[in-house]
């Protein structure tokens, strides 16, 4: 028997394997196709704070996140010898009009009061031309210095690497029993506690809401890698209007994200992702004669309530739940204690 079975090698399956594992407590991950291999492994890897106005709790716990995350990973890259690509550039947001400059402004004073000094909303008035189309930003622009940036593949598995042989891939969930998964393979694995990680799929295996509504649902999202003609480094995200252009190191950038809740397929790429790559190509110049090196598709879990859904099942003893992350899980699942769950 094991002590914890987590399913779902993801960001919170990978991340809360490792913190128990550091609590002394024997973990297998059962991953029914590969590492990384959902939402987790987007291509953007953006860590964006919400607006400094108007603070409250859920936003305060954001910032703790992002600003504790760059010690945590340090930690983690010390551990395996393996770089996760984690830097602060700072999100370039262009500004389309006189109200928008002043709520921005505004917003200036807000980010010195809640961000205690860790980071400064900065005013841009002269722009790199070739990073941001001067018709885009006619009242300027807003540099966000808490915004950050990983490569969300190497971030996992470099916590893939901490757990050892404490993986297995192939298993897929077929159902649940007391103190037991049962796989599609027939086999059964007993376990004192179990963590159900497995993003938006982890919904099913909970109850509907109050108002009879599913726990969560599954939000398609579409992104793309670029290889532009010239290098890109140096530059901070640039992100407008639902639109993030990321840049990747050397010559390469991230381009998305869409957000789509009615599909058919969670891994196909179609015409909305042609749309926001023509998109970004009129808000960056610099994507100008770039190629597409790859398109990639994903279902990220958004729970009812829009917030993280961690901790124990309703109705399952010995049972967890961890999902819910949508667009945060990146910056959050290091956050996570494992004492939430029980």
């Amino acid at each position: 028997m094991e002590d914890v079975l987590i399913i779902g090698a993801g960001i919170f399956g990978l991340t809360l394997a490792r913190k128990f594992r550091e609590a002394g407590r024997r973990v297998l991950v059962a991953e029914a196709h590969a590492v990384g291999a959902g939402a987790s492994a987007t291509p953007l890897g953006v860590l964006a704070p919400h607006a400094p106005d108007n603070w409250n709790a859920k936003k305060e716990a954001q910032f703790r996140a992002l600003t504790s995350l760059p010690d945590y990973l340090k930690a983690l890259e010390d551990e395996t010898g393996m770089a996760v690509g984690y830097e602060r550039c700072g999100r370039l947001i262009p500004l389309t009009t006189e109200n928008q400059r002043a709520a921005w402004d505004r917003r200036i004073a807000d980010a010195r009061e809640n961000w205690h000094g860790e980071a400064v909303l900065s005013p841009i008035n002269g722009m790199d031309r070739d990073w941001i189309a001067p018709d885009v930003a006619p009242f300027g622009a807003m540099l966000c210095g808490l915004s950050a940036k990983i490569d969300a593949r190497s971030y996992l598995l470099a916590l893939a690497a901490s757990l050892g042989d404490s993986i297995r891939t192939g298993m897929m969930m077929e159902r649940l029993e007391e103190g037991m998964a049962i796989f599609s393979s027939g086999e059964r694995v007993a376990a004192r506690r179990i963590v159900i990680a497995t993003g938006a799929d982890a919904f099913a295996h909970l109850p509907p809401t109050d108002r009879d509504e599913p726990a969560g649902r599954g939000e398609k999202g579409q992104a793309a890698i670029l290889e532009t003609v010239a290098p890109v480094d140096g530059n901070p995200i640039l992100y407008h209007d639902g639109t993030y252009i990321v840049p990747r190191g050397g010559r390469q950038v991230a381009v998305g994200a869409t957000s789509e809740r009615y599909f058919e397929c969670p891994t196909t790429t179609d015409a909305l992702l042609d749309d926001k790559i023509a998109r970004a190509a009129t808000l960056c110049p610099a994507l100008g004669g770039a190629r597409i090196v790859e398109r990639w598709a994903s279902v990220r879990p958004r729970a009812a309530n829009r917030a993280l859904r961690v901790g124990p099942h309703p109705s399952l003893a010995g049972v967890s739940v961890a999902t819910g992350g949508f667009k945060t899980g990146l910056a959050m699942a290091h956050t996570l204690d494992p004492e939430h769950l029980t």
